[in-house]
């Protein structure tokens, strides 16, 4: 069992309609970034709990909204399903994965007793429900019976007379009787004393023809459900019946019945079964998409929907304004100092924008049309504009203007793939089956490849500031690189493969590529990485080497036949690698390993990382998985070009924390230097990039004591330099 305290992250409904999850925290803290909107399930405890795929959130009686996800608390990702267990006063998590979470105040206990049971071959947990101390779990082999103030699984009941193994979907119990839904139909079995008897379960038989999916109770009535009925026990004859709709849930209270409908074109509904079986419409198809679950409670309803969040209904119809992207990310996204551009890409309709302000989502853009698939986008250092690939057009958005176009070059026709923007302002982009399309002052220019190099299936290109084009070939060919006669003495084409003085790349599968801060091309393959420092490509060989990385004592070469998803550079021109086996940080020259991440060790919430992106100025590091994207606040930030300012965080330094006080805005490499007002040498380092870390303690590891410190930063050179104050609270 783990017992892990919680930090909860608090956002007020009162703010704006941009939502982010948290402020950003201090250096080596992190942050999730999932989509809260495809919320699960919602119950009442001592607040409200929604529950969408990858967090907790909740609503206090203040109208507060509280995250709760694998970075503050959670031992997992991947929900399930969630229950409020009333006597103990604790929140029951379930996961995807078996394992369970108990949230008592600031405190979670894992159990992963199910998860690491091989007895059966699929643990499934399928629901939850409360019997007194008990909670009863419908697993895919029977119902675990958790003892929630022990934290410790008691027994397993199998739902038939023989004691086999049987998919459980869902459990309901009246004060005497216990009724279940299986894979074999509706059984039943009494309880006595918080406890049934074996081999005295009843096959109620005549049910398992309707198709019975799930049970509710309304003061000992239990109501049985199908797709499309509702019955109520021990009648077989339908209670109610919905001809147009699915049902997705019931709940009874002690007056009505609600019922969670499904319609088609993407449409949901409530509705209200009363006494004497009327049905009134709480919430029309006008209204929700995809309800996914239901409650009751004394300010009205709550329901769950997959796709537009929570809707709170009183009087009024108010939809929580939750955080997130609403789709996930699954194309190359954008970064720069004030803007991270994810489009949603593949089938999904606009993209969503990460700013100091949070999360919006954008499915149209100055028009009551919807945008176009969006894919690869990238960000003009100039204006801060966004440039989108979409099919066989360019859409040109600046976000902040909120002005739009969309390019279509005329010149050939057929898919644009990826998209860059030149040091001069050019655009280019890859012309699926074509080449490359150059844009200069708005003349379209296709550069073709020779005759023999293969052109189907074009991905992705990196545009060097060398201003040569490198060019993931298709189909396990290795890389193409062009060069212009613009920026070269002779425009000309060259193709790098496995072969010595031909390119010597690790692998001719090439999985990413790009450029550091002293223009080495970075190469990520499915064999490791490789690296190329090229001139001109006509009377340049351009061989790439692979660092050998010294990691606990031993020397070997940089992932050997590991698979490189990304490699993201930061403000100190260290390498960010992104891989199946999670996220690592190397040193610039890629020799030294100076952080690993992986799932069961960090809130990733997998080790498959598909894209890393770098904050230039904050340095945060953003990690995008298929389960979502998170954030770690990393140590090294962009070197300012002067040293006009320095920025100290936090300062002053409260009593109450312990972290690591950082200095930003600082020239490349600077030398800083800690004293107090007498002079005395505290401390000294230098800067990553733009920023250094001090821990607050002297070379001998002492706290510093409370006081006032001068903070000296120069330039090795002596030209940029700059003094700053520094107040501890918090020392001896």
């Amino acid at each position: 069992m783990q017992k892990k305290g919680l930090i909860v992250l608090v956002i007020l409904l009162t703010i704006s309609n941009c939502w982010g999850q948290n402020n950003i925290g201090a250096i080596g803290q992190w942050r999730e970034h999932h989509n809260n909107q495809s919320v699960k399930n919602v119950v009442k405890g001592d607040k409200i709990y929604g529950a969408s795929k990858y967090q907790l959130f909740s609503v206090d009686s203040k109208n507060n909204i509280e995250y709760i996800g694998k970075s503050n608390g959670l031992n997992e990702v991947g929900i399930q399903t969630i229950k409020w267990h009333t006597l103990s006063q604790q929140l029951i998590v379930a996961y995807n994965n078996s394992s369970i979470d108990i949230i008592h105040g600031d405190q979670v206990f894992g159990i992963n007793d199910i998860q690491l049971s091989n007895l059966y071959p699929n643990n499934k947990i399928n629901d939850i429900s409360v019997l007194d101390k008990w909670v009863l779990l419908a697993t895919n082999f029977g119902i675990v019976i958790l003892d929630v103030e022990k934290k410790e699984i008691k027994d397993t009941w199998f739902p038939n007379n023989n004691r086999k193994a049987v998919i459980t979907y869902q459990t309901a119990t009246t004060a005497d009787s216990l009724y279940v839904v299986t894979e074999e139909g509706l059984f039943s079995t009494s309880i006595k004393n918080n406890w049934i008897l074996p081999n005295q379960w009843i096959h109620l038989a005549a049910f398992k023809a309707l198709g019975i999916k799930g049970v509710a109770n309304q003061k000992n009535t239990i109501y049985a459900y199908s797709d499309n009925s509702i019955f109520q026990l021990p009648n077989t004859q339908p209670y109610a019946i919905f001809t147009t709709a699915k049902i997705k849930q019931v709940i009874a209270d002690t007056a009505s019945i609600l019922v969670a409908l499904q319609h088609g074109n993407n449409k949901g509904s409530v509705v209200n079964i009363n006494y004497n079986k009327t049905i009134t419409t709480i919430v029309d198809t006008t209204i929700l998409v995809h309800p996914t679950a239901l409650l009751l409670e004394d300010q009205g309803y709550w329901i769950a929907d997959s796709v537009k969040g929570l809707l709170h209904k009183t009087t009024s119809l108010n939809w929580l304004p939750l955080s997130g992207p609403t789709q996930s990310i699954e194309t190359r996204s954008a970064i720069n100092d004030k803007i991270l551009i994810t489009p949603f890409g593949n089938d999904k309709i606009g993209f969503a924008t990460y700013t100091a302000a949070g999360w919006t989502n954008y499915t149209n853009f100055n028009t009551t049309a919807n945008l176009p698939i969006l894919n690869d986008a990238v960000l003009d250092s100039k204006d801060g504009s966004v440039w989108f690939t979409a099919d066989n057009s360019l859409v040109h958005i600046d976000v902040v203007a909120r002005k739009m176009e969309t390019i279509v070059p005329s010149i050939v026709t057929g898919k644009l793939v990826d998209v860059q923007i030149g040091t001069d302002g050019s655009i280019w982009t890859l012309k699926e089956g074509q080449g490359i399309l150059v844009s200069n002052k708005n003349t379209w220019n296709l550069i073709t490849p020779p005759s023999d190099y293969e052109k189907q299936g074009f991905q992705s290109f990196l545009l060097s500031s060398y201003g040569q084009a490198w060019i993931i070939v298709p189909n396990a060919q290795g890389l193409y690189a062009y060069q212009s006669a613009q920026n070269y003495s002779t425009a000309a084409w060259k193709k790098f493969t496995t072969a010595r003085g031909n390119g010597n790349l690790p692998s001719n599968t090439i999985t990413c590529i790009t450029e550091d801060k002293i223009g080495n091309i970075w190469i990520g393959t499915d064999k490791g990485v490789g690296i190329i420092n090229c001139g001109d490509l006509t009377t340049n060989s351009c061989d790439a080497y692979t660092p050998i990385v010294t990691n606990n004592g031993f020397a070997g070469t940089l992932f050997q036949n590991t698979t490189i998803n990304t490699i993201a550079i930061d403000g100190a021109n260290r390498k960010w690698v992104g891989t199946n086996n999670g996220a690592w940080l190397l040193s610039s020259d890629g020799t030294t390993i100076i952080e690993h991440f992986i799932a069961t060790t960090s809130p990733l919430p997998t080790d498959t990382i598909t894209q890393i992106l770098v904050d230039p100025i904050m340095g945060e590091v953003f990690f995008n998985t298929p389960q979502g994207m998170v954030s770690f606040r990393g140590t090294s930030t962009e070197a300012a070009a002067t040293q006009e300012s320095i920025l100290i965080y936090p300062n002053p330094v409260a009593p109450d924390y312990s972290g690591p006080i950082a200095f930003k805005g600082l020239v490349e490499n600077a030398m800083v230097k800690i004293t107090d007002l007498s002079g005395r040498l505290v401390f000294q380092t230098r800067s990553l990039g733009g920023q250094a870390i001090w821990n607050g303690r002297s070379y001998e590891g002492q706290k510093i004591a409370t006081g006032i410190y001068l903070v000296f930063v120069r330039s090795d050179d002596g030209e940029e330099k700059n003094v700053g104050k520094l107040l501890i609270t918090n020392g001896l």
